[in-house]
């Protein structure tokens, strides 16, 4: 597992925005990875100049999909191949946890189709 160190501010936020998608240890080091994953994610879109209500939107989805991934993913390791294909997974468990309104399941999809272009872009080594 990466060291955390709670002093760090990115290391609090990254574990206050992870703190309700593991169980255990192993999840947690996951939740991690993937937390990370989606805070460069997030940070692209800043660098973008997104409006902040779009760069919300984004990571409020980027939250579910981390929540989801976790709970119904049932994951050995984090994998980034698991966003590399832009299509939205969990949608079932997104319409029963979190909204099933059209406008709601267009953004988590789209948010995973943008998350799936950063990806292929993405530098692997960040998260090994």
């Amino acid at each position: 597992m990466a060291f955390v160190d709670m002093n760090n501010e990115v290391d609090q936020e990254l574990e206050h925005f992870i703190q309700d998608w593991h169980h255990d240890k192993k999840s947690h080091e996951i939740a991690q990875q993937m937390g990370r994953l989606f805070f460069d994610f997030i940070d692209g879109l800043e660098n973008a100049k997104l409006s902040s209500a779009t760069v919300r939107k984004h990571l409020d989805n980027c939250w579910a999909i981390g929540f989801l991934e976790c709970q119904y993913g049932y994951h050995e390791k984090f994998s980034i191949k698991r966003f590399e294909h832009g299509d939205a997974m969990h949608e079932y468990e997104f319409r029963r946890k979190f909204s099933d309104s059209d406008y709601a399941m267009k953004s988590y999809a789209s948010t995973w189709k943008k998350l799936a272009q950063f990806v292929k872009t993405y530098n692997s080594e960040k998260i090994e």
